[in-house]
């Protein structure tokens, strides 16, 4: 993710140009911190060089998170993750080639913070499901009422590894192996690059290297 602290940096275009020949083929930014016709430029910039885009919207409203619906849709994102689920996005995105995986739980703050009892999360995750999503973005490593490895293994219990992104706050390898036994369909990793948490003095293409390393073992 082209994001750090939860806002996609000014710079976003000049270090994807230098970054995406690395080895991996996601590339995502949120729409905080960036406006839209940026988004879009940088969108389509990340299409090109033949990537995927995740566009992970921090939208809460019905009507925001219809417009973030709107934006994936019309600029090719193979994912919108992060926003609130709502019925009326499963139907705006119905027909497309975007896959809707909004967050549960109650957050707030930035960073974004998650909230709740497990019973709560987990309920969300199954409803959401119910209601038509692809899948959950669960920011585990940011819940505050409970223990983040029980929350997320009793979500993917409920919704299923392939179903599940797990976002927020990956910024150590202890992290990263945990997520890697979690098996999600994926994960997102933003600021931890940035404070080089995966190898420092090396840049971005270099630590995704690391990462791809110590994923493949």
């Amino acid at each position: 993710m082209l994001t750090k602290d939860d806002l996609t940096i000014k710079n976003a275009h000049e270090l994807f140009e230098a970054s995406y020949r690395a080895p991996t083929q996601y590339w995502g930014f949120k729409d905080t911190g960036i406006s839209a016709q940026t988004a879009a430029e940088l969108a389509r910039y990340i299409r090109d060089r033949g990537k995927t885009i995740v566009f992970e919207s921090f939208a809460e409203t019905e009507a925001e998170c219809l417009r973030a619906a709107e934006f994936a849709i019309n600029n090719q994102c193979k994912y919108l993750i992060g926003c609130e689920f709502y019925p009326s996005v499963v139907g705006l995105l119905q027909g497309s080639n975007v896959s809707y995986r909004p967050t549960i739980g109650h957050r707030a703050g930035i960073p974004r913070y998650l909230y709740g009892t497990m019973d709560e999360v987990v309920e969300a995750a199954q409803s959401v499901m119910e209601k038509g999503a692809d899948g959950i973005c669960l920011s585990m490593y940011r819940y505050k009422d409970g223990d983040p490895v029980e929350l997320a293994q009793r979500a993917l219990h409920v919704v299923g590894e392939r179903s599940t992104i797990i976002s927020g706050s990956i910024n150590t390898f202890e992290r990263l192996k945990q997520v890697r036994k979690l098996r999600p369909w994926g994960f997102t990793i933003g600021s931890a690059l940035f404070d080089e948490a995966f190898g420092k003095g090396l840049d971005w293409p270099e630590q995704i290297s690391v990462l791809d390393a110590v994923l493949s073992v």
